[in-house]
């Protein structure tokens, strides 16, 4: 089974939650609705959370912020550093987390770990606390707001909450280029295409050697998803990945685009024979309610089968 260790240093994890414990709820990027915050209060308080609700979740700058990039890095900066506060849930994406990068006190977060909680725009925060810190996350939408099915929600409280092995993911994965018959491991790492190469080229970056790179995106036409991944493989990072899995792509309309659309599928095909290394599609993670939660920065593989096996547990016993 090909294998390379792209860890240099000591991973972070939380600790898992337990009920009762706080969650606090903040926004990066965008601002939420309030039958969002309000949804999604209601439902952790249900299950017997307590929460927190950052004063600026509603808040707008330029329109499309939730306050200024000063008052964002501050409430992140305040629930990291909150001992009564065990996880940190971002209420949505849209746009601003990259904002923040390079105002961040890593060091702060590195000393205080504690699950994060997000997609879509988070993916840069993500991915920036993995690079800088090694701090392990979930990439996913925060349930609550939205009906989830039964099973989905299982397994997102199994990666909160239990230090487990949580193993299988059970959809079976279709090779989109060669994949070894011992199958493929390594650090799964997971996001936003779009996000992923915004941050090309910046000093938030990791290196993507011996990662199963799991990305998606929602709302892009075919020739932009072209030019993101054209882009990432530029770099030369691309090709270093153990495995790409290609997650949701729903493309705009054809009626809505000035150049032609084809069939996502094509799409994934021409991107997988042209990356080169092994590419596989069929995962059921994007912008879709039947979404599976990824823990982002832990061990795991592409079995002989085809199934995403998660190794590790995405949060420590402490």
């Amino acid at each position: 089974m090909k294998q390379v260790n792209m860890r240099t240093e000591p991973v972070r994890r939380g600790r898992p939650l337990r009920r009762s414990d706080v969650i606090g709820l903040l926004a990066p990027a965008s601002p939420a609705e309030t039958s969002h915050v309000e949804g999604v209060v209601r439902y952790l308080e249900r299950l017997g959370y307590r929460v927190e609700v950052s004063a600026h979740v509603q808040s707008t700058y330029l329109g499309y912020l939730a306050g200024t990039d000063t008052q964002r890095v501050a409430e992140l900066h305040r629930f990291f550093a909150d001992p009564q506060i065990a996880a940190i849930f971002c209420l949505r994406g849209g746009y601003g987390s990259m904002r923040l990068l390079s105002q961040l006190d890593y060091r702060l977060i590195a000393r205080c770990p504690k699950l994060l909680v997000g997609f879509s725009d988070v993916t840069a925060l993500q991915v920036a606390l993995w690079h800088r810190i090694r701090l392990v996350s979930i990439s996913a939408p925060p349930p609550g707001a939205e009906p989830i099915p039964p099973d989905r929600e299982a397994w997102f409280w199994q990666l909160l909450t239990s230090v487990q092995r949580p193993g299988d993911i059970p959809e079976l994965l279709q090779p989109l280029f060669s994949i070894p018959s011992a199958g493929v491991q390594g650090t799964l790492l997971c996001g936003t295409l779009s996000l992923w190469s915004a941050l090309c080229g910046t000093p938030f970056f990791p290196r993507l050697g011996g990662s199963l790179l799991v990305v998606e995106d929602v709302g892009e036409p075919a020739y932009r998803l072209d030019r993101m991944v054209t882009q990432l493989l530029l770099t030369g990072f691309l090709r270093e990945a153990a495995a790409i899995i290609f997650g949701d792509f729903t493309l705009p309309p054809s009626t809505e685009q000035r150049l032609p659309q084809p069939p996502s599928l094509s799409l994934l095909r021409d991107f997988a024979e042209r990356i080169g290394i092994p590419c596989l599609t069929g995962l059921s993670y994007g912008h879709i309610r039947h979404h599976w939660a990824l823990p982002f920065g832990v061990n795991a593989r592409v079995d002989r089968r085809g199934y995403l096996v998660i190794e590790e547990s995405a949060v420590q016993a402490g």
